[in-house]
């Protein structure tokens, strides 16, 4: 099953909560699913992306081409789909998913 994840991509979050998201990354690949998420390298969606990895799960980022920049993208995502927009990013993530998994976040999420 492919399931998004929305969540903080700012690291300026308790620690637990990083560690929570990559732990939710692990057992999701353990479990055989597919992550679909924001694309980004820092906070939950970094975390769980990372906990993904080490599961050698399958990881769909989805970011506006203006996020490419050093250290924001995550750079081992399966497949990576640019926009030129945010909501564009939004509705590719909701076409690409079959389930939703909020994390704590900020108004994106």
């Amino acid at each position: 099953m492919k399931i998004c994840v929305y969540g903080a991509s700012s690291n300026q979050i308790d620690h637990a909560y990083l560690q929570a998201g990559e732990a939710l990354g692990l057992a999701m690949a353990k479990r055989g699913h597919s992550l679909v998420f924001g694309g980004g390298a820092n906070g939950l969606m970094g975390a769980t992306a990372r906990g993904m990895t080490a599961g050698s799960g399958e990881i769909i980022g989805v970011a506006p081409r203006f996020f490419d920049a050093d250290g924001v993208l995550y750079l081992h995502c399966t497949e990576f789909i640019y926009t030129e927009t945010m909501r564009e990013r939004k509705a590719i993530m909701e076409e690409q998913a079959e389930a939703f998994i909020m994390t704590p976040g900020g108004i994106g999420t």
